[in-house]
C-alpha cells in the first residue's frame, strides 16, 4: 500500500510538472495546461491521502517552475499556486468533512474571482500586457468582463473537478488492484 501511494504521488507530481512546463513555454496553452496539471494532483486522493496529494501539488509546481527556467512572466505559476493546484484538494477536504455545499461553493467562487482579478492586474501591471484585441469602447468595462468570465469559469471548473475525481477513482480502482 505504501509503495503504491509513493508511486502514484510521483506520477502525479511528474505529470503536473510536465503540463505546467508546457504551459509556461507555449503561451497559447497556458490555461489548458494549468487546468490539466491541477487534475493530476488528485490522483493520490484515491488512497485517501491528503498529505501525498498536497506534496504532489507542491513538488509538481516547484519542478515545473524549475524546468520553465523560473519563468515569472507567465500566468501559469501564479494561477496554479494561488487557485488551480490547491482548489481540488480543498474541495476534497470539504466534501470529506460534509461541509455545507452552498457555503463551500460561495467561498470558492469568491476566492476564484479574487484570483482572477489578481491575475488580471498581474498581467497588466507586472507582465506589461496590453489589451489590443478588445475594442476601445469595451476597454472601460474589462474589469466587469473579468468578473463575469471568472464566475462562469468557476462554475464549470468546480463541476469538472468533481467529475474528474470520480472518473479517476473509477479507473484507478480498475488499474490498481
Amino acid at each position: 500500500m505504501r509503495s503504491k501511494l509513493i508511486a502514484i504521488s510521483a506520477i502525479s507530481a511528474s505529470l503536473t510538472s510536465i503540463f505546467l512546463t508546457l504551459g509556461a513555454y507555449i503561451e497559447a496553452t497556458d490555461v489548458f495546461a494549468v487546468v490539466i496539471g491541477s487534475i493530476f494532483t488528485i490522483l493520490p486522493l484515491y488512497y485517501k491521502s491528503f498529505k501525498a496529494s498536497a506534496l504532489a501539488y507542491l513538488i509538481g509546481g516547484v519542478i515545473g517552475f524549475l524546468f520553465s527556467g523560473f519563468n515569472l512572466l507567465s500566468l501559469v505559476f501564479p494561477a496554479y499556486f494561488t487557485f488551480f493546484g490547491i482548489y481540488p484538494l480543498i474541495k476534497y477536504k470539504l466534501m470529506d468533512k460534509n461541509f455545507n455545499k452552498i457555503v463551500g461553493f460561495i467561498i470558492g467562487l469568491l476566492w476564484f474571482v479574487a484570483v482572477a482579478y489578481g491575475l488580471y492586474f498581474y498581467y497588466i501591471n507586472i507582465m506589461q500586457g496590453v489589451l489590443d484585441g478588445i475594442p476601445f469602447n469595451l476597454q472601460n468595462y474589462v474589469i466587469y468582463l473579468v468578473g463575469g468570465i471568472a464566475i462562469v469559469f468557476y462554475v464549470v471548473y468546480d463541476r469538472f473537478i468533481v467529475v474528474v475525481r470520480k472518473v479517476a477513482d473509477y479507473y484507478l480502482s480498475k488499474i490498481l488492484k
